[in-house]
């Protein structure tokens, strides 16, 4: 979590031009990373992420300080980028296939090269994945979202996700 002096947010509130900038330089960052995972496209991810601060600056008397800033505002953009694949006719993916597990190799820590290789390996094999896998995956792992959260964000049922978020995994280990 980024650290940020929460009064900025009461001037924000304020309309304050110089607060809004503030606050949008420590998060565009962390927000932009948020829509790309989502939506695997620069230029969408940037507009996504435009459209995630305006909503953000135009509901930020609905913030509620018991939650963490930085969580809602990235929900928001999530859900904004989420909403942007829904336009373009996301279709939940069927992953009806056989599955069977592998076992995953072990990596020494101290091999650098290695590791590198198996990030870079892993960044390749998530973009093979249908959208809606990669959406789960990425919500799941990168943004420390739990299955009932997702099933809100995607509007589908908790079980439908579990089972999709196992079968994606299961899908990129096979990728890997």
């Amino acid at each position: 979590m980024i650290s940020f002096d929460y009064g900025i947010i009461e001037q924000c509130r304020r309309g304050e031009r110089r607060a809004q900038m503030q606050l949008y330089n420590t998060f565009s960052k962390r927000v932009y990373n948020a829509c790309y995972r989502v939506l695997q496209n620069s230029s969408e991810a940037e507009d996504s992420m435009q459209e995630s601060f305006l909503k953000v600056f135009s509901k930020l008397n609905e913030y509620d300080e018991a939650t963490p800033f930085e969580a809602w505002l990235v929900r928001i953009a999530i859900n904004t980028s989420i909403d942007k694949l829904r336009k373009k006719d996301l279709d939940v993916i069927n992953l009806n296939e056989n599955i069977h597990f592998d076992t995953a190799e072990e990596n020494d820590s101290d091999e650098w090269e290695y590791i590198i290789n198996k990030v870079e390996q892993v960044k390749a094999a998530i973009k093979k994945l249908p959208e809606t896998s990669r959406i789960i995956l990425s919500l799941y792992l990168m943004e420390g979202y739990d299955h009932d959260e997702i099933a809100e964000i995607l509007q589908t049922a908790p079980g439908t996700i579990r089972v999709q978020y196992m079968r994606a995994k299961q899908k990129l280990i096979e990728l890997i």
